[in-house]
């Protein structure tokens, strides 16, 4: 990694796996497109993340570069692919992205297959990605926005420490209505001390 005289991270110099007791966070490539098609096709990952399915398996390999593959080689997030260290088949993802180098701060996004929720993955996930994000990254302030009505989501951030900021009245376009969002965020003083 290469970092500036103010101490801030610029550059990535190669890919970071993360491990945890039960997870392996690691590079997404353009062979995880069926993956990527199957997950971000699911309803409740539409919904929740207001955002549609990608159309065709083309759609999918197009939207995994964009957002997950080309993020990290264009030096502006990262988007780890979540397995479980014993199969390591994806599970899910997370990461960072909306990175404001200068100001060191930076929003996260995840999500997870239905039938691996509620079993305490993403807050574990999480927790590795936040002290990454902190610790190497140099981050000052992590931020999360969701959907008033994901309450799992909420409740998760919720746990890892987050505070509630506010809301971003009809901050997003989603069929054909404005939805609000939800602003959570940590600051590094914060992860510190939990």
């Amino acid at each position: 990694m290469a970092y500036d005289s103010e101490g801030r991270l610029v550059e990535f110099r190669k890919f970071p796996t993360l491990k945890t007791r039960r997870l392996l966070l690691r590079r997404m490539t353009m062979d995880d497109d069926e993956f990527y098609l199957k997950h971000f096709s699911d309803p409740t990952i539409v919904q929740l993340s207001a955002y549609e399915a990608p159309a065709d398996i083309e759609a999918a390999r197009q939207e995994l570069r964009d957002y997950c593959v080309d993020i990290f080689t264009r030096n502006e997030g990262i988007r780890w692919g979540v397995c479980l260290r014993e199969d390591l088949e994806l599970i899910g993802t997370c990461g960072f992205y909306k990175w404001v180098k200068h100001a060191r701060h930076a929003e996260i996004g995840y999500d997870l297959a239905p039938e691996f929720r509620r079993k305490g993955i993403m807050k574990e996930a999480l927790t590795a990605v936040l002290d990454y994000l902190f610790q190497m990254v140099r981050l000052k302030r992590v931020q999360a926005l969701m959907d008033p009505a994901n309450i799992a989501s909420i409740n998760l951030v919720k746990s890892l420490g987050f505070k509630k900021e506010g809301i971003l009245r009809e901050n997003t376009y989603f069929r054909g209505r404005f939805i609000d969002d939800i602003v959570y965020s940590i600051l590094a003083s914060e992860w510190k001390l939990r």
